[in-house]
């Protein structure tokens, strides 16, 4: 075979197989853009389940979750206890970061000792915690010096300061209250019975005229 016709043969095969690559190109091409497209359908939807998953469990939906709270008092007897759907709208409701610290701990079964750390100085405790029909149930305890029916009000009574008894302001509705100020002015005899009752007072403006009838 001449040179000629070997250089011709070989055109003919690159053509061949040009022709095979192309054939190839055109018609796997959108073959392969349909695999490519459906596998990303696939992984989106995939990040999408993940994504709704992890918002079935988000923090801030924690605070759905069955909580009962009682509220305590240091200084009147007007305790209360309320559940999620009767707490009034003039109540403290737990924090929403307390209630979520108390699910997450629940939930890696740690003790409710474990809990009360976190929220020692807010006034708001974890009295219990345990499983409900429903997911995790929780008791709350908030405990305040006085009642919202209580704070605000104020009266006079007898404080004993560990030598002498003394007249003293309150604030809340006697027999209980808290002591906001001890007068320099003792308790006389005659007064005893009206201040040990105590003696209400309609504001702190009204403690001089109110004291002028036991220090006259």
């Amino acid at each position: 075979m001449s040179e000629q016709e070997k250089g011709k043969s070989k055109r003919v095969r690159w053509l061949r197989v040009g022709f095979v690559v192309l054939v190839l190109v055109v018609g796997l091409g959108p073959l392969l853009l349909l695999l490519a497209y459906t596998r990303d359908i696939s992984l989106a939807q995939l990040l999408q389940r993940r994504a709704e998953q992890k918002v079935e469990t988000a923090p801030d939906q924690l605070s759905q979750k069955m909580y009962t709270v009682q509220y305590m008092y240091r200084f009147c007897d007007h305790s209360s206890v309320y559940d999620l759907d009767s707490t009034p709208a003039e109540m403290e409701i737990p924090p929403a970061d307390l209630v979520e610290v108390a699910a997450a701990l629940h939930e890696s079964d740690a003790g409710v000792e474990n809990i009360v750390p976190y929220f020692k100085d807010s006034g708001w405790y974890v009295a219990d915690a345990g499983a409900g029909p429903e997911g995790p149930c929780f008791i709350f305890t908030h405990l305040d010096d006085l009642c919202p029916e209580c704070r605000g009000r104020y009266y006079l009574g007898i404080f004993h300061d560990g030598t002498a008894d003394m007249i003293a302001v309150f604030e809340g509705r006697p027999p209980c209250g808290k002591v906001i100020k001890v007068t320099p002015h003792a308790v006389r005899d005659d007064d005893r019975e009206g201040l040990e009752a105590g003696e209400p007072l309609d504001s702190l403006d009204d403690l001089e005229s109110a004291l002028e009838a036991y220090t006259s």
